[in-house]
């Protein structure tokens, strides 16, 4: 079991690898001056709240609110998130999923962005210099909305969500060509 463990844990390691080189390298492919060309990326992000809980009887409650962090966090103490269970506590975040995208400089990035988990979110993408590309639009649970922008500059774009930053901020990592 050990042998097949080991091999998965090589091969992530030779992927991983794989990916830094072609990164490192601008994506430039090694067969002679192929490049990838420019053009449009469309992703699909679902914007999901995920929740724990667990009991007084098997973890202490947190000794910080987590909702006093940041406004991403979510937090249900003990008595509150289940009224017949007063050692019960919950926890949640809000994130984007996947999180974290890769394109190159000069291609147009198209978002698909679907809303599961809050009512609302305001939703804006700045670019690496902190301007704004995608002005802010109210995303809305059950929904599918568009934003689009061209990664013209080298760095991480990132996707905001007012009511639940600093959890959900996705990011748009644009490299090279």
């Amino acid at each position: 079991m050990n042998r097949i463990v080991g091999l998965g844990g090589l091969a992530m390691s030779l992927i991983a690898l794989a990916m830094g080189i072609f990164v490192l390298f601008g994506g430039r492919v090694q067969d002679g001056d192929t490049t990838v060309p420019a053009g449009e990326r469309t992703f699909y992000m679902t914007g999901l709240e995920y929740k724990g809980s667990t009991s007084t009887k098997d973890l202490p409650a947190p000794p910080v609110a987590p909702n006093k962090i940041g406004d991403g966090y979510r937090y249900k103490p003990p008595g509150e998130a289940d009224k017949g269970d007063p050692t019960k506590w919950e926890v949640s975040t809000y994130r984007w999923e996947p999180g974290l995208l890769q394109v190159f400089r000069g291609d147009k990035v198209s978002l698909v962005g679907f809303i599961v988990n809050g009512d609302h979110h305001k939703v804006w993408i700045e670019d690496p210099k902190g301007q704004v590309v995608v002005k802010e639009q109210d995303w809305q649970r059950g929904r599918e909305y568009k934003a689009s922008f061209v990664a013209d500059k080298v760095g991480y774009y990132k996707i905001h969500c007012d009511e639940h930053d600093p959890s959900m901020t996705g990011y748009v990592l644009v490299t090279p060509r």
